[in-house]
């Protein structure tokens, strides 16, 4: 007599319970304009994963290769993850799949879990986005004015480069949070005036 293992589907498992914490609230022809444009960076910054797999394995080609210098191909792999990292978090929250402390959302209801997320974009998210941009604008002017580069020999020159990809970064994790916050309005208070619901 055969036994039979049920088959399951890890990623259909996967999808349905991270699809099952997050709240949809109701768009808003503001939100949709803001949201399309950090769709637009969010594949665009897609694109730098895969050159930044083409860059470690031109990294590894020269190392065992040619035996050559590869610190100015260790920090580009490093500056390409950090451009990757940080101007995606924008697009992480406009999607809503940004770390969240799940086994406690589920087990609240829409209505609170909406006023949280109202609370949480304007007493942390905005005030942190301007103290970074605020203390991050002269640490980029700086950099800039004295010419820094990297302390390794062979290392990469403009350091203001990546260092100003922090301030990019911050307005955009802002931007994403305004969009976010005028749904979370439009859910609450009906203002801005949600967009009609579509199947």
């Amino acid at each position: 007599m055969q036994s039979h293992e049920p088959e399951i589907d890890l990623e259909k498992v996967e999808s349905a319970s991270s699809r099952a914490q997050r709240l949809d609230f109701p768009r808003t022809r503001i939100s949709n304009v803001m949201e399309a444009i950090l769709n637009v960076v969010g594949s665009a910054i897609g694109w730098l994963w895969v050159a930044l797999v083409l860059v470690i394995i031109l990294a590894i080609a020269i190392r065992y290769l040619i035996g050559g210098n590869t610190v100015w191909i260790e920090e580009t792999q490093w500056h390409m993850f950090a451009v990757g990292y940080m101007l995606g978090i924008g697009y992480a929250i406009v999607h809503d799949s940004h770390v969240r402390v799940d086994v406690l959302a589920s087990r609240f209801r829409p209505r609170p879990r909406a006023w949280i997320e109202l609370f949480t974009i304007v007493v942390i998210i905005y005030p942190l986005c301007y103290l970074i941009i605020d203390y991050g604008m002269p640490f980029v002017e700086n950099s800039f004015r004295r010419n820094e580069r990297s302390s390794q020999p062979g290392g990469l020159a403009n350091r203001w480069a990546i260092k100003a990809v922090i301030l990019v970064a911050f307005g955009l994790i802002a931007f994403a949070a305004t969009a976010r916050l005028l749904r979370v309005c439009a859910f609450l208070f009906g203002f801005p005036r949600p967009l009609p619901h579509r199947s």
